[in-house]
């Protein structure tokens, strides 16, 4: 998959890009929000104009919601307006705060994982395989969060 991943605090986001390029994804590492949709509409315009199609350009936008300059919800908001069929995985301890925000999102393209987590949680969810570990799913305005049940995190 190629994924572009939005995340402020630097170790975090070289964790994520790590295990996530072991498994063979391809992986953009952005600094925050503005970055992210900067990015993000640059390559959809690269896709429209030179391979003449109007598909998201990321299999996934992993995302933090509390970033400096712009918030995951408010990038998420500008990236949905270019591509509205676009994945989105928020990966925060708000889960709340971000469902009240997004509420009129459509819960197939924008999920939330609830922090903490483990990177194999997160590998697992990314790739849709079945997790053995508990999860607890709740659904609030058309967004699904998956947190993990927090004894299986190491």
């Amino acid at each position: 998959m190629e994924i572009l991943i939005a995340e402020d605090n630097e170790f975090t986001a070289k964790q994520y890009k790590t295990v996530l390029e072991k498994h063979n994804h391809k992986v953009i590492l952005t600094k925050d929000g503005v970055e992210c949709v900067d990015y993000y509409l640059n390559e959809a315009k690269y896709e429209e104009l030179f391979r003449k199609n109007s598909l998201p350009p990321f299999d996934l936008v992993l995302m933090d919601h509390d970033m400096p300059r712009k918030s995951g919800a408010d990038a998420a908001r500008e990236i949905l307006a270019c591509r509205p069929n676009q994945r989105l995985l928020f990966l925060s301890a708000y889960g709340n705060n971000i469902m009240q925000k997004l509420r009129d999102v459509r819960d197939e393209t924008v999920q939330i994982i609830q922090k903490p987590f483990s990177l194999g949680f997160l590998i697992n969810k990314i790739e849709g395989r079945v997790i053995k570990n508990k999860i607890i799913n709740t659904q609030e305005s058309n967004v699904m969060t998956a947190t993990q049940d927090s004894a299986a995190i190491r």
